[in-house]
């Protein structure tokens, strides 16, 4: 066995590792919060409850369900719509929210396996990557419109340019699919309906499996994989236009890339933080940002740079120039990203101190929140 396949089957253990053995010190949790924000309000999901949370002051608005069940986790960050909040559970169940109150409106049970991934929300239409290697299509009450079959499982959340949307999976490939299709084109499933989507607009075979989201930038859509690289491929055709690999290291990326107007930043397992050229995929940089520790988490944008939090805990804004600035040091393992909302930077320490905080910019604590029993 050649020292690449050894490399990337140790890479693939490492994957189920983190995602089903993530110590918690809260509840029976066994994987890392989710995260999304939207005004000011701040949803997250984490062991066997959603919260919503008010941003300003950490105050809870509401929290779903009212009498949690352990036997159902969730972990992926729920997606939000104009009047729902929807989440996938470890039980293989979706669900759609009331945004307002929290309560239940209807749930998708047709998965036969975990959600991992966050699902997308693009109009009236909600798209729900499964570990059960399927692809759901929802309309807005809950049905099911269509779903296509990967060859692996699916835990990255997609993305859509508003004409078409990405699917970027365990199988290696990035997907396109159109955002609906007509019954006349969908076949027979084994259950007997005339759901199941045969082909893609377009597939490509990036090589190792991906687990990291996805972005779209300009027109291409940006992919990293399990095997270091990063791969920027036109989202009307499917070809690559570069792939940035760290030479031979085959770090794993978890965190989705960066996009600015200067660079695309990329952190690995190892540490490793690259700022990449947009244009040509080259580095920016003659060595990479050493952080210290694992970066498993994304960063976000801020007005002083990017930010970036390590698995240690190490808070940091960095720029193009590789110039970076510490903000705070929190006594906790991170593994999720970080959200911006309204100045603040929401994070999930998930520890029985904090399960949720916010911090400004210079790393100021300005609330946390630890739900009452």
């Amino acid at each position: 066995m050649n020292n690449k396949k050894t490399i990337l089957i140790f890479l693939s253990i490492l994957i189920v590792g983190l995602i089903s053995g993530c110590a918690s010190t809260v509840g029976s949790a066994s994987s890392w919060p989710g995260i999304t924000s939207e005004a000011e309000t701040g949803y997250f999901a984490y062991g066997a409850e959603i919260y919503a949370i008010d941003t300003k002051n950490g105050s809870l608005i509401w929290r779903y369900p009212s009498e949690p069940n352990a036997k159902t986790q969730f972990f992926a960050a729920p997606a939000v719509s104009e009047d729902q909040v929807f989440a996938g559970s470890y039980n293989n169940t979706l669900v759609a929210l009331d945004k307002s109150k929290g309560f239940e409106k209807w749930s998708f049970i047709n998965a036969k396996d975990r959600y991992i991934a966050s699902p997308l929300v693009v109009g009236d239409k909600v798209y729900a990557p499964n570990s059960d290697k399927y692809f759901y299509a929802l309309n807005a009450g809950g049905d099911l419109l269509w779903a296509f079959k990967t060859t692996g499982p699916n835990w990255t959340k997609p993305v859509s340019d508003g004409q078409f949307v990405y699917l970027a999976s365990m199988d290696h490939f990035l997907y396109a699919f159109n955002l609906e299709y007509p019954t006349t084109s969908l076949v027979i499933d084994k259950n007997g309906s005339r759901t199941l989507l045969e082909k893609p607009l377009w597939s490509v075979d990036l090589g190792a499996a991906v687990v990291a989201d996805p972005v779209l930038t300009d027109g291409k859509v940006l992919v990293a994989t399990i095997d270091g690289k990063l791969h920027n491929v036109y989202a009307a055709s499917g070809k690559i236009a570069w792939t940035f690999t760290d030479g031979d290291q085959y770090n794993s990326i978890w965190g989705t890339p960066v996009v600015t107007a200067d660079a695309v930043y990329l952190g690995n397992e190892n540490g490793d933080l690259f700022a990449i050229s947009p244009e040509t995929g080259k580095a920016l940089w003659a060595e990479p940002y050493a952080a210290g520790a694992p970066l498993i988490a994304g960063g976000i944008v801020t007005d002083n740079g990017v930010m970036f939090v390590s698995k240690q805990g190490k808070v940091f804004i960095i720029d193009a120039a590789k110039e970076p600035k510490p903000v705070v040091s929190l006594d906790t393992v991170m593994y999720s990203t970080p959200k911006l909302a309204d100045g603040k930077i929401l994070m999930a320490p998930a520890n029985k101190e904090k399960l949720f905080m916010a911090i400004d910019l210079t790393g100021n604590e300005i609330w946390s929140f630890v739900p009452s029993k």
